[in-house]
């Protein structure tokens, strides 16, 4: 694979544990600068009534479309410091509002490229202050390189579901400060703890993928066990992307059988050895 960051050892880095954390990805004022432009955007965030929330549920395309420009705007001169041969995909604000109910369980990000050949990543930066108790980010090192696997939308039978317990042991949490990143590959396990203080946990995240890529998406129908519809997609049709259905904007190009492997403890357990 062609490298997708200007250093060789964070290229290194990223390959080995499928993230890399920069501190100061932006400066503070640069994250208050950001977190104030989400505040005009406070209340189509808050009416999706959602204990996480994320941009992109609101199915809301001139939001989506908004937003990504938002996020864009502040993130991408700090990204062409670091990466290399990138386009961007879409960004979005991720609030984690105050209760139990708002941990982010262990899991991959869904499919956006043929990732025999290419990784896709985001890029997470921390509007204020994270840690275990307001939301931090966790991971676990090269587990992007533990089995491969198709991860389509909405509901399919993740690889490491019957593990979920052994999992969340291995998770390693990331507190950072205001303004740090996180860029990391989609397939790599993560998660973040629930919010327990008084006040929202605000990051922004915005997509990323190789120039020679080309996007695509997955789509599982509800009842279908292993008929994968596969689609080719553009930004535009993400931007107009329809939660839980098939992309509207998308190029149907076929049905790809696949058979979602389920992990084991042992076989888990192993990849750490």
């Amino acid at each position: 694979m062609e490298s997708l960051f200007q250093s060789e050892s964070d290229q290194k880095e990223f390959d080995e544990n499928g993230f890399v954390k920069y501190p100061s990805f932006i400066s503070a004022e640069q994250a208050d600068e950001l977190f104030r432009l989400y505040q005009t955007t406070l209340a189509e965030h808050t009416g999706i009534d959602r204990p996480f929330i994320t941009t992109s549920h609101s199915n809301d395309h001139n939001l989506i479309r908004k937003v990504d420009e938002m996020i864009a705007g502040m993130l991408e001169p700090q990204m062409k410091k670091v990466l290399t041969n990138y386009k961007l995909l879409f960004g979005n604000f991720l609030i984690k509002m105050f209760g139990p109910d708002s941990e982010t369980p262990a899991h991959q990000d869904i499919t956006f490229v043929d990732e025999h050949n290419f990784p896709s990543i985001s890029v997470w930066v921390a509007l204020s202050d994270t840690d275990e108790q307001n939301g931090c980010m966790r991971f676990i090192k090269g587990s992007h390189k533990f089995v491969f696997t198709l991860r389509p939308t909405h509901a399919y039978p993740w690889t490491y579901e019957n593990v979920r317990a052994i999992v969340n042991e291995r998770l390693i949490s990331y507190p950072c400060k205001k303004g740090d990143a996180f860029i990391f590959h989609h397939g790599v396990i993560h998660a973040s703890f629930a919010n327990l203080t008084h006040e929202p946990r605000v990051a922004a995240v915005l997509a990323a993928y190789p120039e020679h890529a080309e996007l695509i998406h997955y789509f599982l129908p509800p009842g279908e066990k292993t008929a994968v519809r596969k689609y080719k997609m553009s930004k535009e049709a993400f931007l107009h992307f329809i939660k839980e259905q098939p992309p509207a904007l998308g190029e149907f190009v076929e049905i790809e059988k696949f058979d979602f492997k389920q992990v084991n403890a042992q076989e888990f357990e192993g990849f750490f050895k």
